[in-house]
């Protein structure tokens, strides 16, 4: 299946992605520019939109569910607040978003899911709750009886009409990477039930497990979920160094990119005994360069790239490209590969992905310790 043009859409336009931007918004964090395609006989409309300030033309904000998709985009990179102008700069919302807000609660208790997320379908798992899943997208692989549903395309792209054609009475949808917000608006455009999640935090997968118990009836099983990941991160607390180690995990070798400041992936790197070198940035996941990972010096490097079985992760690929002759992880051979299956799906397996960083940076350590009794 074809990836649709348009990144995201309501019952009224289609947001078509501007290739340049107006240099006043250039330097705004994660600008882009769309052209609003009318879907009726309204006039085309423009949009702008930055994770500090959102503008579009006037009579788009005509259209009841413009709101809603300008807060997709918004949470799939990360942000947690709205504040949309008209192109006057007359304030039209500003005010806190709540993920959870942005699906639509189920009628009765659904007996019948469709999954878009691998981290979505695993949830519905430890929840005991698979045999309802009728359907997810390629990407999921756990638990083992996704292998049995029918697939829905990749999860930037599922096919939206047949997803409608299985009537299921709730889609866990997801808002955790950017390109998902073309999901959920089109899901809901298409008046489907939706819950959402946008995990930022450890703290945030718990309140959805608990949250998602509580739709599908599985209360007491979505608290043992929750307590068995406390106790796991406790586990680890425990076991920390004294000194954090400096750590840069990449999500995507070309372009770079890292989790930034908005992201559940710095709560990992904590667990295990590190601090992510870019966890300061603003927004969910970063571009960067090389130059900047040279000037930020990690001590540990883990590749993680997303959707890449752990087979294929190579760490020689970091090790020896352009640029980074002088990254000193990669001279001392301490570039390591982490299975994205736990490192890039913020559900209940995530902890292992604390667990095996941990046993890396706890090595690093034991030999910095043991060089500096040689020294001396």
């Amino acid at each position: 299946m074809r990836k649709p043009a348009h990144q995201w859409e309501t019952h009224a336009y289609r947001a078509i992605r501007r290739a340049e931007i107006e240099p006043e918004w250039r330097e705004e964090p994660r600008a882009e520019a769309f052209e609003l395609v009318p879907l009726d006989d309204r006039p085309a409309a423009q949009a702008w939109l930055s994770l500090e300030r959102q503008v579009v033309t006037r009579h788009a904000l005509l259209d009841p569910d413009l709101i809603h998709a300008v807060s997709c985009w918004l949470v799939a990179r990360g942000a947690r607040e709205i504040r949309l102008m008209d192109e006057e700069g007359a304030v039209i919302e500003e005010r806190a978003l709540h993920v959870w807000e942005l699906g639509t609660p189920p009628i009765k208790t659904p007996s019948t899911l469709v999954s878009l997320c691998p981290s979505n379908a695993e949830m519905l798992g430890a929840l005991g709750c698979f045999d309802r899943v009728i359907a997810c997208e390629d990407s999921s692989d756990y638990p083992p009886e996704v292998a049995e549903r029918e697939r829905l395309g990749p999860d930037l792209a599922p096919d939206l009409e047949r997803i409608a054609e299985l009537r299921p009475e709730l889609v866990v949808a997801s808002l955790s990477v950017p390109g998902m917000e073309r999901v959920v608006t089109g899901l809901r455009a298409r008046g489907l039930p939706l819950a959402v999640l946008a995990p930022r935090s450890i703290a945030d997968v718990q309140d959805e497990i608990i949250a998602l118990g509580r739709w599908l009836g599985a209360d007491e099983r979505a608290c043992e979920v929750v307590a068995e990941m406390e106790a796991e991160c406790r586990e680890l607390m425990l076991r920390r160094p004294k000194k954090p180690v400096r750590v840069y995990l990449e999500w995507w070798p070309r372009p770079m990119f890292s989790p930034a400041s908005e992201c559940y992936s710095n709560e990992l790197i904590e667990l295990a005994g590190g601090i992510n070198v870019f966890g300061e940035r603003p927004g969910s996941s970063l571009e960067i360069s090389a130059e900047e990972l040279l000037a930020e010096d990690p001590e540990v490097c883990f590749v993680s790239w997303c959707g890449v079985a752990e087979a294929k992760l190579d760490p020689q690929n970091l090790i020896d490209r352009p640029g980074l002759g002088g990254l000193r992880a990669a001279q001392r051979g301490r570039v390591y590969v982490l299975d994205e299956a736990f490192a890039g799906r913020p559900g209940p397996r995530m902890i292992e992905a604390a667990r095996r960083m941990a046993a890396r940076i706890r090595e690093v350590v034991a030999a910095e310790g043991a060089a500096d009794t040689h020294t001396r």
